[in-house]
């Protein structure tokens, strides 16, 4: 009679201990699936954008005095050579032709070493007016480029960051 009492207890000890891993399994599973992510891939997938309306408006507001001559587009997550890590590009786009076309010359002249100085005046008020708005950019890895369309590809006529141009600036004779 003692026999049988212990068998059955031996089963019903079996049975809790099952249903109780299980439980804890399930349990364990639950809070590591809603936990916090480590740190390494969420740090720039889930960072949120920076936005810089007001440097678009500014930059909109000096462009664009004399009609739509430019488009601004604000790019998020680039990585190109500018920066080690992902960063914002604003590009301002020249989409008047006839602006293209004398932005084209007048450009080409200055890189040649051939331009006169209302040349270089144009390009470096282009350049000045990009640099101060890069000034207002929250980091040292944002962006703001000129670029005008010469048949399929963009050139940047200006560049810059925060603190330093990428593109360096026409030298103006005195």
């Amino acid at each position: 009679m003692h026999k049988k009492q212990r068998g059955s207890f031996n089963t019903k000890y079996l049975i809790f201990t099952i249903v109780g891993v299980v439980i804890f399994a399930i349990l364990l599973s639950v809070i590591t699936l809603k936990g916090p992510k480590p740190a390494g891939n969420t740090a720039t997938s889930t960072k949120p954008k920076t936005e810089y309306k007001t440097v678009k408006k500014s930059l909109d507001k000096q462009f664009n005095q004399n009609g739509r001559v430019v488009v601004i587009k604000e790019e998020h997550n680039i990585n190109d050579s500018t920066s080690k890590h992902p960063h914002t590009v604003i590009v301002v786009k020249l989409t008047d032709n006839q602006t293209q076309k004398y932005l084209k010359t007048t450009y080409e002249a200055v890189q040649n070493i051939q331009a006169t100085d209302d040349q270089k005046q144009y390009i470096y008020s282009i350049q000045k007016i990009v640099s101060d708005e890069a000034k207002k950019l929250h980091n040292n890895y944002d962006v703001i480029q000129f670029v005008y369309k010469d048949g399929k590809k963009y050139i940047p006529v200006a560049s810059s960051q925060k603190h330093k141009f990428l593109i360096s600036p026409v030298r103006l004779s005195n």
